[in-house]
């Protein structure tokens, strides 16, 4: 039954963000980013890979959240919608689109530039 009920949350539609909310150029710009350096896990229409599941190493997240599940691991987040769903992460201890980003080129190694992590958000952001 938990399948259906998570292809039933992902049929739902996800709010649009506010018009004027982001930066439409920058946006473009944040999609080549993303395609280049988050499409492996956030993919798809939900841009996620759910059902597929991550040790808290591979996402540089503490493990003391991810022990309160059965699995002892992480789902990818879907983000469409992520403009209006601060904090972030599964423990909330990101407050802003730019703290995750800046945790992901962290943890990931991605080496982006300022400007490829601000563009980056504007994307986000457009979900």
């Amino acid at each position: 039954k938990l399948p259906a009920l998570r292809d039933y949350q992902f049929s739902i539609a996800a709010p649009a963000p506010p018009e004027g909310s982001f930066d439409v150029d920058a946006a473009a710009r944040g999609r080549g980013v993303f395609e280049a350096s988050c499409a492996s896990c956030h993919a798809g229409a939900s841009f996620t890979d759910a059902p597929t599941l991550h040790t808290p190493e591979e996402t540089g997240m503490d493990g003391n959240e991810a022990r309160r599940s059965v699995t002892g691991m992480y789902r990818t987040t879907p983000l469409r919608g992520a403009w209006h769903r601060a904090p972030y992460f599964h423990d909330g201890s990101a407050e802003s689109l730019e703290a995750v980003v800046e945790h992901y080129d962290g943890v990931l190694g991605l080496g982006l530039e300022a400007s490829e992590r601000a563009d980056l958000v504007e994307y986000l952001r457009s979900l």
